[in-house]
C-alpha cells in the first residue's frame, strides 16, 4: 500500500458538516439546490443525491451510515469517523487505567472492533489483527496519540521503581477508592501462575558431607505447564481458582481434589487466552457481586495481552467493575499476590509433589495432569489464608 498517497483531484474535498448544513437548508426550503451548493461549497449533484436519500430515510448521512462517506477510489478507511473515534476512546480509556498498549495490541483492538461491529475489513483473520499500513495511517489521522518505546524489563527491574509511574498508580488508586468509597471487601487482585508436574522450587536436603551430587525424586524430566488463575480480596477472601490444562478436551476428573469451587478449562498451550479470561471474568462478576450500586476494583497486570480486550472493557463497564493496572515491571513489589501469596503456594506445591512421589516410589509412578489438581488443592489450602491476603494488600500499601 502507498503510504504517502497524493490526491490527483479535488473530488470530495468538501467538509461533511457543510454537506449536512446544505441538506438541511434545502429540506427546510431556505435555499434551492444551486444556491445551497454555492453557499456551502459542496457539489450540487451530490447534494441532490443525498437530499433524495435523506427524504427516504430521515438521516442526513453519517449517523446510520446511509451514505458512503468513507472516501473515494481504493483508499477507503475501514471505520467511519464515529467508529474510529470509538477506537480512540478505548485506547485513551485503557491508557488512563495504566494498560500499556503497543502498536501490535492496538492492531488487535482494531480487529476486535471490526469483528464486533460486523464491518467488512481487509484485516488478517489468521493473526486477528490489523496491518501495519492501517496502523501507520491511523496514527497519521490521530496525531494526539503517540508511540513510545517501553523500558526493557531487565533494566527496569534492576533500576527499581519508576517513581513517576508508581506515583501515578497510587494517585489513581486513591482517586478510585475515595470517589466510590470502596471498602476492603470491594478491592481484588487477580493474576496467574504456572505449575508443572516437575516444580522448579526445590527444598534443600540433608546428605553425607563430601558427597558431590545429591539426588531427589522428581516426576519426570520435563513437565507441561498448567495455568492457575488466582484472585484474592483485601478482606482476606479468595475466589475459587480456574485451572487451564494443556489439552484439547476437558474431563471432570481433572479437577478431582482441586480447591473447592475450582473449575477446569483447556487450551493446547495451557496458557491463559483472551476468551478464557473473559470466562473467568464473568464468574468474577458473580463472585464479587459487582453492580452499579456495588462497584468493585480489580487490580491486574494490564501488560498481559489477554487483558487488552475490547469485550473485557465493555463487560467491566456494564457490570460496575473498575479495572486498574499496575505500572510495568513493578508487580513483583506492588502486586499483593506476588508479594504475599505466589511464593508460599509454589513452596507448598513442591512439598506436596515430593511427598506424593515418596509415597508412590515403589510403584514407579509419575505426576500427571490427573494428580495436579489434588496436589494443588492441598498446597492452596495451606497458602490461601485470610492473614496472607490481608498482609499482602497491607505490604503494598493498597
Amino acid at each position: 500500500m502507498v503510504r504517502n498517497y497524493i490526491r490527483k483531484t479535488d473530488r470530495q474535498s468538501w467538509d461533511e458538516k457543510s454537506m449536512e448544513s446544505a441538506i438541511m437548508a434545502c429540506y427546510n426550503k431556505e435555499m434551492g439546490y444551486r444556491k445551497a451548493a454555492v453557499s456551502f461549497n459542496v457539489p450540487q449533484s451530490t447534494l441532490e443525491r443525498r437530499m433524495k436519500k435523506y427524504k427516504d430515510t430521515g438521516d442526513p448521512g453519517k449517523k446510520n451510515n446511509t451514505f458512503n462517506i468513507l472516501g473515494l477510489g481504493a483508499f477507503k478507511t475501514v471505520f467511519n469517523e464515529e467508529q474510529e473515534n470509538q477506537l480512540v476512546n478505548y485506547i485513551k480509556a485503557m491508557e488512563a487505567r495504566l494498560f500499556g498498549l503497543t502498536t501490535k495490541e492496538i492492531r488487535l483492538l482494531a480487529y476486535q472492533l471490526a469483528e464486533k461491529n460486523q464491518i467488512n475489513h481487509p484485516f488478517s483473520k489468521e493473526n486477528d489483527q490489523a496491518g501495519l499500513d492501517w496502523m501507520y495511517n491511523f496514527m497519521k489521522r490521530h496525531p494526539d496519540l503517540s508511540i513510545r518505546k517501553p523500558e526493557a524489563t531487565s533494566a527496569a527491574r534492576a533500576s527499581g521503581f519508576n517513581p513517576t509511574a508508581v506515583g501515578k498508580f497510587y494517585t489513581l488508586l486513591s482517586d478510585v477508592i475515595d470517589t466510590h468509597k470502596l471498602q476492603a471487601s470491594q478491592i481484588y487482585n487477580v493474576d496467574e501462575t504456572g505449575i508443572t508436574c516437575v516444580p522448579k522450587t526445590q527444598s534443600k536436603v540433608v546428605a553425607c558431607r563430601g558427597r558431590r551430587q545429591v539426588g531427589a525424586l522428581t516426576s519426570a524430566e520435563r513437565g507441561q505447564t498448567v495455568t492457575v488463575e488466582i484472585c484474592m480480596c483485601a478482606d482476606g477472601s479468595f475466589m475459587p481458582p480456574m485451572l487451564i490444562f494443556p489439552r484439547v478436551r476437558s474431563k471432570p476428573e481433572l479437577v478431582d481434589g482441586a480447591p473447592p469451587g475450582s473449575w477446569a478449562e483447556v487450551h493446547p498451550s495451557g496458557w491463559i487466552q483472551s476468551d478464557l479470561f473473559l470466562k473467568w471474568f464473568e464468574k468474577f462478576i458473580v463472585f464479587s457481586r459487582a453492580s452499579y450500586t456495588n462497584r468493585v476494583l480489580l487490580l491486574l497486570d494490564g501488560h498481559a495481552t489477554h487483558t487488552k480486550n475490547i469485550e473485557l472493557i465493555d463487560k467491566a463497564r456494564e457490570a460496575g467493575v473498575i479495572l486498574l493496572c499496575f505500572p510495568p515491571h513493578c508487580t513483583h513489589k506492588l502486586q499483593p499476590l506476588d508479594v504475599a501469596f505466589m511464593k508460599p503456594l509454589s513452596i507448598y506445591y513442591c512439598d506436596e509433589v515430593k511427598k506424593w512421589l515418596r509415597e508412590h516410589a515403589s510403584e514407579h509412578r509419575v505426576v500427571t495432569h490427573y494428580q495436579i489438581a489434588s496436589l494443588l488443592g492441598k498446597a492452596y489450602l495451606k497458602a490461601a489464608t485470610m492473614t496472607t491476603a490481608i498482609n499482602g494488600f497491607k505490604a503494598t500499601g493498597i
